[in-house]
């Protein structure tokens, strides 16, 4: 037996749709008014089957309101307009669909005493509204008609300069703020009275012109002043009947509430804007309305938010990955020799533009998050370009009048934006870490010390050791100071193997007790433009000596878990510890960077159990929270000629 269906919808409806153009004043030629009758109508119905128990959607209505419209209202496009955007949103309405799209005036950038010159703007305008493929209302601003030969040429155009129409039992009423300057005149003023009254029964009326008048209005009135304007007169038209009014002019966006009732000043499509962003009410829109049985709905659509259908296809993102995949940047980091405790100065940085995509790249780019005061920057601007399948580069000289401590530096950033140079131009922007901080060296040694857990020689200079007040992680309160839990430290390249020594303080050694190495053997540009070494990095740790003498050696990959195979390592009790030697093959390096590997990253955690029952803390020499995710504050240990 087929499934019943249910029919939402059964009642019928008469929808009557009329648009008419209402008289004007005397001088304007007579507009021709279109009435459409339709005839008896179903509403659209939504057909569901029948289920028991839950059903697959919500019980809200179906907005399918025969008397429900969208219209869309356009504001101004000169005052300084910019080349393109009128059309954009031109283009982008008939994706939308509106039933139809109002104005608020400024269309042409007008002020002008030469006929043929205006001739021609509004033949530029009417061009942009031939490809538009839903009626248009025009509404007059300032700029279309400026001086007595414009409004003759508006009247040549248009007709009338103030009208009226009706659409589905809304009454809209299009006004001209300039009758002459800011002022609604008498006759004007007339017709929209005799108007209104013919309209009383409208379910609302939506008003529309260019100045918001009641602004300028109140402006004279709080001074003491006669209101200039007019306006105050429309508003005890108004008061009586629901309404709402639309103008723009100001170039940014107001929503006013008055009389109960909501004004809009809208703010540009195209028109003169520093496009400051939605705090300032700047930026270029459409404002959509949704008339309901409740009044008008309105949203704000950035015309920077409405997409074509098309705006990515299969072909277009496969050309955009190729883009972010050939166009990079490098920052080389700026590493100093010293002491952990000296200070940045002065130092160069490497900015390197990579360039494998197939059309020219432009990078410009912006240094934050360094201490500015006492801050040269040289060049201040940084801008280059690169030829296909070339590389650029720009040293940039930064220098403070006293030294900066390494750690008010860690947050600089080097913010490039890129862009394509071809006909279609490509955008991405993206931010690198500047790194500037201490260099740890990896001296040469002639052969490897023998791996006993005896540290035969302790060198006087290139040491490391935990802070004073080191990262905590785990349970933070046990730790007591260095006494507690510290390490010091040094690490020496021999041949294709690092050596790292290890002296550990710890006042209580107990099972669990360990010491871990955390690696990122990637390249120095590949580590300080993606922090997120887990891809390739490794964990080696050697916990301290048991009561036999016997220490636990592991060695992984961070991602899988994976052996990383030829790890060696020994440990030795001592009066304050224990003592920890590692001789870690460097292959996974050279496989990354190649042969003449460059440096490796790195920091030491310490594994500290101080009771049987309690928790573990670690010990972090450098690193943040995160220091098993990502890089930053690990140490760079640079290679040494051999």
């Amino acid at each position: 037996m087929r499934t019943c269906v249910a029919l939402l919808a059964s009642c019928v409806c008469l929808l009557h749709s009329t648009t008419l153009a209402h008289p004007g004043h005397d001088h304007a030629d007579e507009a021709a008014a279109s009435t459409t009758n339709a005839g008896v109508q179903l509403p659209p119905a939504v057909v569901l089957p029948e289920i028991e128990g839950p059903k697959p959607w919500s019980d809200k209505p179906v907005l399918n309101d025969p008397e429900r419209f969208q219209i869309a209202i356009l504001t101004d496009r000169t005052g300084g307009h910019r080349p393109g955007v009128w059309m954009d949103a031109v283009r982008k309405l008939n994706l939308l669909r509106p039933e139809f799209v109002v104005s608020v005036g400024d269309l042409i950038e007008g002020y002008s005493e030469d006929r043929d010159k205006v001739q021609a703007q509004w033949e530029e305008f009417l061009g942009f509204i031939d490809k538009m493929e839903m009626r248009f209302f025009f509404v007059a601003g300032n700029h279309d008609v400026t001086n007595p030969m414009m409004h003759a040429i508006w009247r040549e155009h248009f007709g009338r300069e103030w009208y009226s129409f009706d659409y589905k039992d809304v009454h809209f009423v299009c006004m001209l703020s300039e009758d002459p300057v800011e002022h609604l005149g008498d006759e004007q003023l007339t017709w929209l009275e005799q108007d209104l009254a013919e309209h009383a029964d409208a379910r609302w009326t939506l008003v529309f012109l260019h100045k918001p008048l009641w602004v300028y209005a109140e402006r004279d009135l709080a001074a003491g002043n006669a209101d200039s304007t007019n306006w105050k007169r429309v508003e005890s038209l108004l008061v009586d009947r629901p309404h709402t009014v639309f103008a723009g002019h100001v170039h940014h966006y107001v929503q006013y509430q008055r009389n109960d009732q909501e004004y809009y000043s809208l703010a540009t499509t195209g028109g003169g804007s520093q496009l400051r962003g939605n705090e300032y009410g700047e930026f270029d829109h459409i404002t959509w309305l949704t008339m309901e049985a409740d009044g008008p709905h309105v949203a704000n659509l950035r015309l920077d938010g409405i997409l074509r259908p098309d705006v990515v296809t299969e072909e277009g993102i496969a050309r955009f990955n190729k883009f972010l995949g050939g166009a990079s940047v490098e920052v080389e980091p700026i590493l100093i020799e010293g002491a952990e405790s000296e200070a940045f100065s002065q130092g160069e940085i490497i900015i390197r533009l990579n360039n494998r995509f197939d059309e020219p790249v432009a990078m410009v780019g912006e240094i934050d998050g360094m201490p500015l005061r006492g801050l040269t920057v040289d060049p201040m601007k940084l801008e280059l370009e690169a030829e296909a399948g070339k590389s650029v580069e720009r040293r940039i000289r930064v220098e403070f009048n006293q030294p900066v401590e390494f750690a008010a530096l860690a947050r600089t950033t080097l913010t490039a934006k890129l862009r394509s140079t071809g006909d279609h131009p490509l955008r991405s922007e993206i931010t690198v870490p500047v790194v500037i901080d201490r260099r740890f060296s990896l001296p040469q040694l002639a052969k490897m010390p023998e791996l006993d857990g005896v540290i035969e020689e302790w060198p006087d200079e290139r040491t490391n050791a935990t802070p004073e007040k080191p990262l905590l992680l785990g349970d933070q309160l046990a730790w007591q100071g260095a006494g507690d839990c510290s390490a010091e430290f040094f690490a020496r390249q021999v041949g294709d193997r690092m050596y790292v020594a290890a002296r550990v303080t710890d006042d209580r050694v107990m099972p669990g007790d360990e010491i871990e190495l955390l690696v990122d053997p990637r390249g120095i540009s590949a580590r300080t433009r993606d922090s997120q070494y887990v891809r390739t990095g490794l964990s080696i740790a050697a916990t301290a000596p048991d009561a036999d003498g016997q220490t636990k050696v592991t060695a992984k990959r961070l991602r899988n878990g994976r052996d990383y195979v030829g790890v060696k390592a020994a440990a030795k009790a001592t009066d304050k510890g224990y003592d920890v030697e590692f001789s870690i093959p460097l292959r996974l390096a050279k496989d990354i960077q190649g042969k003449d590997w460059h440096s490796v990253q790195g920091t030491v955690v310490l594994h500290d159990m101080d009771d049987e029952d309690g928790r573990e803390t670690d010990v972090v020499w450098r690193g943040t929270q995160r220091v098993r995710q990502v890089n930053t504050g690990f140490g760079h240990f640079v290679r040494e000629s051999e």
